[in-house]
């Protein structure tokens, strides 16, 4: 049985470093066609010409499979775990191999920066870093991990909001729409807005950068709160802000909300912002080491 976990932790680590790569150098279908779509519904020639030179790059990246960004991002890895998949004690260490390889073979920017020191490790580790988020899934026998590089520059724009409950649902979207009327072009638009509801400071930021995750022009199941999603994606949209600051019809692509159960005393909200360069990839893999699906 140790062989065979060794083998299967091989087979993950090689998995993650192939999905790095795909995240880092091509982008999304959903991302190309909603692009696509904005580039045809825009009247600005200013953005029209940014937006031509965006699905440019991206091409140009997919085919020489280099990143499409300068900054690689941040690594997030979302981990699904079935509770039947071969039980694994150092997934931590299986992802930091798979970061340290695919700095050097992609390559990626050093993006990890002590705090304290300002040293840089050149290599994407370092303490508490990168972040992985692990979910549970009962009766499940398959492993998914999806992997999410985040940039600095969309990333900086990012709010957490604690509002009072006497008046946070009446003013949040305001609040929002503030955010990025201010920011204009910093965080590279058109962007997508992920925004977590309630539970409490940290909570609602884990709600709003796994909102991300979810598939563009899809909504909350709750059909409340889906009105708000359209409700701000209108609003911000017509802020005239458009493709890289410079005016246009489309600042924003989408909007995701999540919500939790919240105290009565607090009204959090956190608001995390992509840019157009939404990477992400993931697999799935069974028991015995396959791939079974991969996005």
């Amino acid at each position: 049985m140790d062989g065979n976990l060794s083998l299967l932790k091989t087979k993950i680590e090689n998995a993650l470093i192939n999905t790095i790569k795909k995240a880092i150098t091509k982008a999304p279908d959903e991302i190309i066609q909603i692009l696509k779509k904005t580039l045809s519904n825009e009247e600005s020639k200013m953005a029209k010409s940014q937006l031509n030179l965006i699905l440019d790059n991206f091409k140009y990246a997919a085919e020489k499979e280099i990143p499409m960004c300068q900054d690689t991002g941040v690594l997030n890895f979302y981990i699904e775990l079935g509770s039947k998949f071969p039980f694994i004690s150092n997934y931590d260490d299986i992802i930091k191999n798979a970061i340290k390889r695919a700095t050097e073979l992609i390559p990626l920017r050093g993006n990890s920066v002590d705090p304290i020191t300002n040293k840089n490790p050149e290599n994407n580790l370092g303490l508490n870093y990168p972040p992985i988020y692990l979910n549970i899934l009962n009766n499940e026998d398959t492993l998914k991990i999806t992997i999410l590089p985040k940039g600095g520059g969309a990333e900086n724009i990012s709010k957490l909001f604690m509002l009072k409950p006497s008046n946070g649902l009446d003013i949040f979207q305001n609040k929002i729409i503030d955010v990025i009327k201010k920011a204009g072009g910093m965080p590279c638009p058109p962007i997508i807005l992920g925004i977590g509801i309630g539970g409490d400071a940290s909570l609602c930021m884990y709600l709003a950068k796994k909102a991300l995750l979810r598939p563009l022009n899809s909504r909350n199941y709750r059909d409340d709160i889906a009105k708000i999603e359209l409700e701000l994606l209108e609003k911000i949209n017509q802020l005239d802000i458009g493709t890289m600051g410079l005016g246009g019809r489309i600042t924003c692509l989408d909007v995701h909300i999540e919500v939790a159960m919240r105290h009565p005393a607090s009204f959090p909200v956190g608001l995390i912002v992509q840019c157009y360069s939404h990477r992400y990839a993931s697999f799935r893999m069974n028991k015995k080491g396959e791939i079974i699906n991969e996005t």
